[in-house]
């Protein structure tokens, strides 16, 4: 074992460098975003914002819990631009089966229309 592989596999960071990103810059990948601890500041919004709370920030380092909607919140407000949805989670999320809508479903209500 690498010491590489030692430091990162106890800390649970994501899978190491993106293969998005060529600048040279080393992204941590989780399942659905990027983020990179150079650019990030620790600020919290991104952990604030989330609707989910599915972002942690725990040991000096912004964690990706499981329960992710991809709602793309996180990226959109960071100020430091360190956090981004990985292209292809966003496309595998979209392109999957649209449950029909139900009357008093969440996101429907008795004034919308059919």
């Amino acid at each position: 074992m690498t010491e590489q592989s030692a430091h990162r596999a106890p800390l649970g960071f994501g899978t190491g460098t993106s293969d998005d990103h060529r600048d040279g810059i080393r992204w941590v990948d989780y399942s659905n975003i990027s983020w990179n601890p150079v650019f990030c500041k620790r600020c919290d919004i991104c952990v604030d914002i989330c609707p989910k709370g599915t972002l942690v920030l725990r040991n000096d380092a912004i964690i990706e819990e499981d329960n992710c909607i991809l709602c793309g919140l996180c990226e959109r407000y960071c100020p430091d631009m360190a956090i981004e949805m990985i292209p292809a989670a966003v496309k595998a999320y979209e392109a999957r089966p649209k449950a029909a809508a139900v009357p008093g479903a969440a996101g429907t209500s008795k004034g919308d229309s059919p």
